[in-house]
């Protein structure tokens, strides 16, 4: 193989590893500084928020494992059928608006008996706009003390990966 042609390749694992990690720990900073400024559960950047889902109140429309994207709105422009969260507490639930009884929306999941209270659309925090399958365990992993050796490991093979690659090159002629 090409040389040239090896060290691009090299490179593009490298600096996208490094991206990738980059871009993990600077979503993680902001959310977090922004709930702990703000004492917010569910914190937003420019009204969208990224939440895990951990039940299966939502399957099979939104799995455990899911991660969804929520975007704040205004109050009239929710409507039956869409999948939008509140809180309860600092609990965020997602689930489908099946009816509208006094002005005020019923929630119910997917996969739920029964409904649960009315909500006024003022207390919505926002719409479901994009569900990423899986990717809350992943999430959830690297927040383990395993997941962060990873991630650690990977960091520091981003850093040093080239020079042993290229001594391991060296010893193989």
């Amino acid at each position: 193989m090409n040389p040239n042609l090896k060290q691009g390749i090299f490179n593009f694992f490298k600096y996208g590893i490094l991206a990738f990690l980059a871009l993990i720990i600077i979503i993680n900073l902001y959310l977090g500084i922004n709930k702990g400024i703000s004492n917010n559960p569910v914190p937003k950047f420019l009204g969208i928020s990224p939440l895990i889902v951990l039940s299966g109140s939502m399957q099979p429309a939104i799995m455990p494992g899911d991660v969804v994207v929520i975007k704040e709105q205004a109050p009239d422009q929710y409507k039956l059928g869409d999948v939008a969260t509140y809180l309860e507490g600092n609990t965020a639930f997602t689930h489908r608006l099946v009816a509208e009884e006094n002005g005020l929306f019923v929630l119910k999941g997917d996969n739920n008996n029964v409904a649960d209270d009315t909500i006024a659309a003022e207390k919505l925090i926002g719409k479901v706009i994009l569900r990423v399958p899986k990717l809350g365990l992943a999430i959830l992993y690297f927040k383990t003390l395993p997941g962060m050796l990873v991630l650690l490991f990977l960091l520091v093979l981003c850093i040093y990966g080239e020079d042993l690659w290229e001594k391991m090159c060296r010893q193989n002629r």
